[in-house]
C-alpha cells in the first residue's frame, strides 16, 4: 500500500522494501530484509568510487571554470582495500545487530522492560563485574586526513537514513551518525545531538523539546529516553565521530565512554567509534578486548607506506595514477618517477593532503600561465600554501613520534574549496593598482604623495619622502613604496621646542570643538598609553594608506 501522507513519509524516508533472506539467522527478519542486499566486491568498487566528470577537452575552458572543476577533487574517491575492510565491516554489524531485535518479538520486548525498571529505580548505563561486554562494537582509528568519515558516510548512503514499515507503522533509522560532544565529558551535551538528529530524520518529531527542555531532565534521566527513542526507531548503527573529544577532558570523558558503551549493550545497538589516533588513549581496555573478540574488528588505519615489498600492491601508486588523470592544466604531465615521490614527500601518503597539493599546484599553474605540472612547482605550493600542515608532514617524515603527539590533526581545517579561493584572492590582488603601478610608472610619484598627504602629511614633506623612494634600477610597486616613505617619514629631525616664557598663563587652546584636527589625537595620546596613530585611529582622524593610494 503506498503512502503519500507527508506527515508519514519525508525525504530521505522510504517506504520499506523487502528482500526475502536466505540466510536462517536473517530470514523474516523484517529490519534486516528492508536494508538493501549486501553488495559483492565489484559492486562495492562502484558504489564507493568518486571521480569528478573530467574530459580532456575541458582544458581549453578558461581559467575560472576550470578552477571550478578543481574543487571537485574535495569528493574525490578511489576505494582501497581497507575501504573494502571497513564497509564489509558495517554492513555485518547492521546486520548482526538486529538479530533478536525484530518488532514485536519477545526480545525487543525485554529491552523495552529493561530500561522502564532502570526508568523506575533511577538506575543509570553503568558496567559492573557482572555486565557483558559489548559484541557488536568496533573502532576506526587514524591520524586525520587519511578518508574514515569519508569511507563511513560514503557506505551508509546507499542505506536510506530512514524506513518506514507501514504494517507495523515503524520508522526504522539503520544508521545514526552523531559527533563526541567537544568538552569530552557532557552526557547531557551527547544525548540532546542525538534527539537533535532523530527530530531531522523522524517525520513529525519533536523529541529534543520533549525530553530535553521539558522539566529539564538530569543526564541519567536524558540518557534513558534516548535509549527509548533508539529502541524505538531500531537504530541499526551508532557512529560516534570525533571520539578523539573525550581527551579533551579532565574527568568525564571515561564515565561518558561507559554510559554509552553500557546503554548501547543493554540496547544490543552496535556502535562505530571513528577518532584520530589520539582517541585510542580514551578507549578503555576492556572495550579494546571487546573488539578483538567480537569478530567485526578493524584495523588501524595507516597512511600509504613509502614503499612496499616485492609482489605487494602499490595502492599509493595505484591512487596517484587515478588521482593525476585529472589534469585541468592545459599542458599535461605524464606521472614520472620523480613526480611521484615528490608527491610523497610533501603529502606523506596521506590522501586528504595529497589532493589538496595536487589541485592546488595545478591552480598555481593556472594562474601564473605556466599551465603545467612540475617538482619544483609542488614544492613552492607545498611551502607557501600548506604551511599550517608543514609541522606535522615533516615530524612523520622524521618518523618523530614525540613530536606527533603534539599535533591532533595532520590534515588542516583549510578545505580545498577555500584553499583555492585563497590563491585567486591573491592573484587577484596583484592586478591591483598597489601592485601594478611602479616607481617608473608617470603616476607613481602623485599617487604617493596624494596618499601621504590624506594621512596628514604636508604637501611639501609628502612629496619628498615620495621622492627618496625612487632610485636608479629598481621598480617599486606603490605598495613597496609606501613601506619606504612611512620609514622615512616615522623618524623626523628634532626641532627644538621654544621656550615658554614664565608669565605666560594663556588656558590650553581646545581642539575638541574643532572636528578633524589632527591635535585631538595628540592630546588624547598624552592622557593615555595609547598611540598618536592608534588616537588618530579612534578618532576616524586617518585611513589605511592602501586605501588611499586606490582612491587616488
Amino acid at each position: 500500500m503506498a503512502i503519500n501522507n507527508m506527515d508519514i513519509l519525508s525525504p530521505g524516508c522510504k517506504e520499506a522494501a523487502y528482500t526475502p533472506s536466505r540466510l536462517p539467522q536473517f530470514k523474516g527478519n523484517p529490519l534486516i530484509e528492508a536494508l538493501p542486499p549486501t553488495m559483492s566486491d565489484e559492486e562495492l568498487i562502484e558504489a564507493l568510487t568518486l571521480l569528478p566528470e573530467f574530459t580532456p577537452e575541458q582544458r581549453a575552458w578558461p581559467t575560472h571554470d576550470r578552477m571550478h572543476m578543481l574543487k571537485e577533487l574535495q569528493n574525490f574517491m578511489v576505494p582501497m582495500s581497507k575501504d573494502i575492510e571497513v564497509a564489509r565491516a558495517l554492513d555485518s554489524l547492521i546486520r548482526s545487530g538486529y538479530v533478536g531485535r525484530a518488532p514485536r518479538t519477545s526480545a525487543h520486548t525485554k529491552i523495552y522492560q529493561s530500561i522502564h525498571e532502570k526508568d523506575r529505580t533511577g538506575a543509570a548505563f553503568r558496567q559492573s563485574a557482572t555486565t557483558r561486554t559489548p559484541q557488536l562494537s568496533t573502532s576506526l582509528i587514524g591520524i586525520s586526513g587519511l578518508g574514515k568519515t569519508t569511507l563511513v558516510k560514503r557506505y551508509l548512503a546507499h542505506i536510506d537514513e530512514v524506513i518506514y514499515h507501514p504494517d507495523l507503522h515503524v520508522y526504522q533509522v539503520p544508521h545514526l551518525h552523531i559527533e563526541m560532544p567537544s568538552d569530552g565529558s557532557s552526557i547531557k551535551g551527547l544525548a540532546h545531538g542525538i534527539l537533535q538528529k532523530l527530530d531531522r530524520l523522524i517525520p513529525g518529531a519533536n523529541y529534543y523539546q520533549d525530553y530535553a527542555v521539558r522539566g529539564r531532565p538530569g543526564a541519567d534521566t536524558l540518557m534513558r529516553s534516548v535509549a527509548r527513542l533508539l529502541n524505538r526507531h531500531f537504530v541499526g548503527i551508532l557512529i560516534c565521530d570525533e571520539v578523539q573529544n573525550l581527551a579533551n577532558s579532565t574527568k568525564g570523558g571515561q564515565t561518558l565512554m561507559t554510559e554509552l558503551v553500557s546503554a548501547c549493550n543493554d540496547l544490543q545497538v552496535p556502535i562505530l567509534f571513528i577518532g584520530t589516533s589520539k582517541a585510542a588513549k580514551v578507549l578503555s581496555l576492556d572495550f579494546r578486548q571487546a573488539r578483538r573478540s567480537s569478530g567485526h574488528s578493524i584495523r588501524p588505519w595507516e597512511r600509504f607506506p613509502a614503499s612496499v615489498a616485492a609482489g605487494d600492491i602499490d595502492e599509493w601508486q595505484e591512487f596517484i595514477q587515478i588521482l593525476w588523470q585529472n589534469q585541468w592544466v592545459r599542458n599535461p604531465v605524464t606521472l614520472t618517477e620523480p613526480l611521484l615521490t615528490t608527491m610523497y614527500q610533501y603529502s606523506q601518503g596521506i590522501i586528504d593532503v595529497a589532493i589538496k597539493l595536487f589541485a592546488s599546484t595545478q591552480a598555481r599553474a593556472m594562474l601564473d600561465g605556466s599551465e603545467t605540472i612540475t617538482t619544483t612547482l609542488l614544492g613552492s605550493v607545498y611551502r607557501n600554501e600548506l604551511q599550517l600542515m608543514q609541522p606535522a608532514l615533516e615530524a612523520l617524515h622524521r618518523g618523530d613520534m614525540e613530536a606527533l603527539a603534539f599535533f591532533d590533526d595532520i590534515a588542516s581545517t583549510t578545505s580545498l574549496t577555500g584553499l583555492l579561493d585563497n590563491m585567486a584572492l591573491k592573484v587577484k590582488s596583484r592586478k591591483s593598482p598597489l601592485y601594478q603601478v611602479t616607481s617608473t610608472d608617470p603616476s607613481y610619484l602623485p599617487r604617493l604623495a596624494a596618499g601621504l598627504v590624506s594621512m596628514g602629511y604636508g604637501e611639501d614633506e609628502a612629496l619628498a619622502a615620495a621622492e627618496t623612494t625612487v632610485q636608479p634600477n629598481q621598480r617599486l610597486t606603490l605598495i613597496e613604496g609606501s613601506k619606504r616613505a612611512m620609514a622615512a617619514l616615522s623618524t623626523p629631525a628634532k626641532v627644538p621646542r621654544a621656550k615658554q616664557d614664565k608669565n605666560d598663563t594663556m588656558p590650553p587652546e581646545n581642539f575638541d570643538s574643532r572636528p578633524g584636527d589632527y591635535r585631538q589625537a595628540i592630546s588624547a595620546a598624552r592622557n593615555s598609553t595609547a598611540t598618536i596613530l592608534h588616537e588618530m585611529k579612534r578618532l576616524r582622524l586617518v585611513r589605511p594608506l592602501t586605501e588611499l593610494l586606490e582612491l587616488s
